[in-house]
């Protein structure tokens, strides 16, 4: 598209043609998944205290606690550009998280026509041994493989709730959404049986040497790095200055989001999983993100 641009001369009205800048694409993109919880979720410190103890990020910076991170929050630091901005569905401390997961699907399949996303992130995995299933195992036999699950899911909730995840993966892919999920941490005679949803992208480890961690089987899609080195930057005084998710130089964690008072000696942290190789994925699949020059101003908790 050309856009006209005109100026008065002091004879006559000159007028150019010239090329309209686009502006650049956004998107919005769901992630559920457990991230670090603001104080209006508990009662007291103490309880958000022994959350973290559970959930958080092993200690970057060197005073013996875990960080406020949470699985969800460094999904996201991995899956941030100018371009996507992020809608949470968070899942709590539930011994069923599979019913939360179908729930927040739900939730997200029944907005969709009033606050639209684009993409959902789903990092999570409900896995078996491919031995379950009989061979041969590829994909012209996902009918099949679904058809088992719903047998083992008359006596079972988790795979009932599996089952019926299945199924909103399906639906929202359905409706246009760029649906991705992971491979599965089980190793390589594993599945995580969302990957058997219609329309999902399925995402494994592109390291060689994690494909015995790291799920690789027919259902999956496409490869990202899934191990990351979470290292410490510091400022021109030498001074911590938070922590590089991506090798990109920038602090993607800041000094001051992380517990404690950030005296003791940072440390770096190896991260991995198909958790982390999903996010990558993500923005290889959202066609017109543009290459990221600048370093982002870390999301504050």
């Amino acid at each position: 598209m050309r856009a006209l641009s005109c100026m008065l001369s002091p004879l006559l009205l000159i007028c150019i043609a010239t090329a309209a800048v686009a502006a650049p694409v956004q998107y919005r993109v769901a992630v559920i998944d457990r991230f670090y919880p603001s104080l209006e979720t508990y009662q007291t410190e103490r309880d958000i205290s022994l959350d973290v103890a559970l959930y958080g990020l092993a200690d970057l910076n060197g005073d013996r606690r875990r960080e406020p991170l949470y699985h969800g929050d460094l999904v996201t630091l991995i899956a941030r550009h100018p371009q996507i901005s992020f809608l949470h569905y968070p899942l709590t401390a539930s011994s069923r998280p599979t019913h939360e997961i179908l729930t927040n699907l739900r939730e997200l399949r029944l907005r969709h026509q009033r606050t639209p996303v684009d993409a959902l992130l789903l990092c999570w995995e409900s896995s078996t041994l491919i031995s379950a299933f009989d061979p041969p195992f590829n994909r012209d036999r996902a009918g099949a493989f679904k058809r088992l699950i719903d047998y083992w899911g008359i006596e079972d909730a988790v795979w009932r709730d599996t089952r019926e995840i299945i199924d909103e993966l399906e639906a929202l892919a359905d409706l246009g959404i760029r649906v991705v999920t992971i491979a599965g941490n089980g190793g390589k005679r594993m599945v995580n049986a969302f990957s058997f949803a219609e329309g999902v992208t399925t995402v494994g480890a592109e390291e060689a040497e994690l494909r015995d961690f790291v799920a690789d089987n027919p259902f999956v899609d496409t490869y990202a790095p899934a191990a990351r080195v979470v290292r410490p930057l510091s400022g021109v005084d030498g001074s911590p200055a938070g922590f590089d998710i991506n090798g990109d130089e920038c602090a993607d964690i800041t000094a001051t989001s992380l517990s404690g008072t950030n005296t003791g000696q940072p440390r770096r942290r190896m991260i991995k999983g198909s958790s982390f190789a999903a996010p990558a994925a993500l923005k290889t699949l959202l066609p017109g993100l543009a290459v990221e020059t600048d370093c982002l101003t870390p999301a504050a908790h």
